[in-house]
Formats: C-alpha cells, sequence, structure tokens
C-alpha cells in the first residue's frame, strides 16, 4: 500500500540534486553541473558570485524518491536567481512546482532579494506564469545548451 504523498518542500543537498539534474534535466551537458551559475539578471556574467554568494537546494519526495527539485541563489545584493527546476512527469500538474517557489520566495527575501528571476525553457514558462513569474525578454539560444530561454522576474 502506498504511504500518502504530503507533498512536503525539504532542503537538500547538492549531492542529492546533482543526479536529477544530470540525468532528467540536463541529460548530456557539456558545460560542468555546477552548484551555481554566474549569469546575471540580463546583464550577462559576474564569476564573483561564486564567492560571495551561497546556494540552497530543495526537493519534495515520496516514498523516498525524489520527485521535484529547485535550487535557488543570490546573484546581486537584491536579485535572486531559480535555478534547476524539475518535476517528476508523474508528479506534474499537483502543485508541487508552486511549493517549490514558495520555498524559494521565502529563503529570498530571508536573504534581503527584491527579486526573483530565472531563465526558463519555452515548456517550462508556463509553470513560472502559474507562480506569477513574468516573462521580461524575448526567446533566445545564445549561450544556452538546452534552449530556447528567456527571462522571467517576479518582485517580492
Amino acid at each position: 500500500m502506498k504511504s500518502p504523498f504530503l507533498k512536503q518542500v525539504k532542503k537538500i543537498k547538492y549531492q542529492d540534486i546533482l543526479p536529477i539534474w544530470e540525468t532528467e534535466l540536463w541529460p548530456g551537458r557539456v558545460n560542468k553541473i555546477e552548484e551555481m551559475s554566474c549569469m546575471i539578471y540580463q546583464e550577462g556574467y559576474d564569476i564573483q558570485i561564486f564567492d560571495l554568494y551561497k546556494p540552497t537546494f530543495w526537493g519534495i519526495y515520496h516514498e523516498n524518491e525524489l520527485v521535484a527539485v529547485n535550487s535557488g541563489h543570490r546573484t546581486s545584493e537584491t536579485d535572486y536567481r531559480s535555478r534547476g527546476l524539475w518535476v517528476d512527469i508523474s508528479y506534474r500538474r499537483q502543485g508541487l512546482t508552486r511549493l517549490l517557489f514558495d520555498a524559494l520566495f521565502k529563503q529570498a527575501k530571508k536573504e534581503k532579494s527584491f527579486l526573483a528571476w530565472s531563465c526558463p525553457r519555452e515548456a517550462a514558462l508556463p509553470a513560472y506564469e502559474a507562480s506569477n513569474f513574468q516573462k521580461t525578454s524575448d526567446w533566445f539560444d545564445e549561450g544556452m545548451e538546452f534552449g530556447p530561454n528567456c527571462y522571467v522576474e517576479k518582485i517580492l
């Protein structure tokens, strides 16, 4: 008999999320998957992000299986990036993305950020819009292995 699905977001470790990212979200990725990205919201890159900020990782488990993940980290004094959102296809449309985003928004506010942003793929945009992210750019492929992507933001 299956246990009830409690839909509880837990903080997890990079080692927990990495296998999901490698096999489900970014299979065959050429660039190494780091704990964080040095992308800045609509402004390029800042390698100092790795020295200045620390990432947080979240997961939702069902029967000891990781079925949904996301991570976040600051990219400036005011901006907080959502990165690596993934929900197992069997668990989609159950509100898990919203729960992961709620955890991200709470952490971003705790870290004194005013803006949450991300760079979702075209297929993922509706999940972001359902949590009140606004699309703020055209679609682009440059610099992206799994595009097209766009920028989205949510004022916290």
